[in-house]
């Protein structure tokens, strides 16, 4: 059953998506969202990831959007946060995919807010930071 394992082979994903899993690795490379983890040459999904496929599935095969306007309303509805939010859930009320708040990078930074000290120009957009510090991660971590 969905949701009993921790990690899915790409196999696996592709019977539960009902998707190629050529389209799949193709999502990969034009999705940041898709982040699966690599060990030994091989991709392991977790649910999130799952949960994502279904969402850009949707949005490209049910809604009609390009790829170019997926990635622009799955950045928009991020709020333009990057790889801060990768890991998603679904809300089952609205049907919607949500941000886990909890997610393993968000739990690494603390969000208080910046010091009154500073001025505009050496404030420093924490998101934009968070994000690219995500992006190494995936670097070093390949």
């Amino acid at each position: 059953m969905v949701g009993e394992k921790i990690f899915y082979s790409i196999a696996e994903v592709s019977e539960q998506t009902d998707l190629p899993k050529y389209v799949i690795r193709f999502w990969e490379t034009e999705f940041a969202e898709i982040s699966p983890d690599r060990r030994q040459g091989r991709r392991y999904y977790r649910q999130s990831d799952i949960d994502m496929i279904m969402n850009i599935k949707d949005l490209l095969y049910k809604k009609g959007y390009t790829i170019k306007g997926a990635k622009k309303y799955l950045h928009d509805k991020k709020g333009g946060a990057g790889k801060v939010f990768s890991d998603f859930q679904m809300d089952e009320k609205t049907k919607t995919l949500e941000p886990i708040q909890d997610s393993k990078i968000l739990k690494r930074f603390n969000f208080s807010a910046p010091s009154d000290n500073f001025d505009d120009a050496e404030k420093v957009d924490i998101k934009s930071v968070i994000q690219k510090l995500g992006e190494i991660e995936d670097i070093l971590s390949e």
